[in-house]
């Protein structure tokens, strides 16, 4: 998993092409991310999360947008600092819709996180 170039921190300009370039598993909260990266995900396999955590999750519509645009597949995580941060399959949900998700979608992006789980453990 990559920190990407969301757009509440300060994080390096190319750090999203970077990490899909690379073949990582997960691209955090992408951000403003581009045509041309999504697509280059969805060849490279990289999953693009869609983020509970506030602010992080400001581009949410975006980044599903693009993903059901080039294809690019999705997970849907917390990305947790502090307790509070944590939230139940209820708020991921309407979080999801709120990024303009449907539920086949969404069904598809837990099945993503669940993918990468199993072969991490293996």
């Amino acid at each position: 998993m990559v920190h990407g170039e969301t757009v509440v921190e300060p994080v390096a300009p190319g750090t999203n092409l970077a990490a899909i370039e690379a073949g990582v598993d997960i691209l955090a909260h992408p951000g403003l991310i581009t045509d041309e990266e999504v697509a280059l995900a969805a060849e490279k396999g990289v999953c693009l999360e869609i983020t509970t955590r506030g602010g992080h999750s400001y581009t949410n519509g975006l980044v599903a947008a693009l993903a059901r645009k080039h294809g690019a597949k999705l997970v849907i995580d917390n990305d947790a600092h502090a307790p509070r941060d944590l939230v139940g399959p209820e708020m991921r949900r309407a979080i999801a819709l709120g990024a303009g998700m449907t539920a086949a979608e969404i069904e598809a992006a837990e099945r993503n996180s669940w993918e990468i789980v199993q072969r991490l453990m293996k």
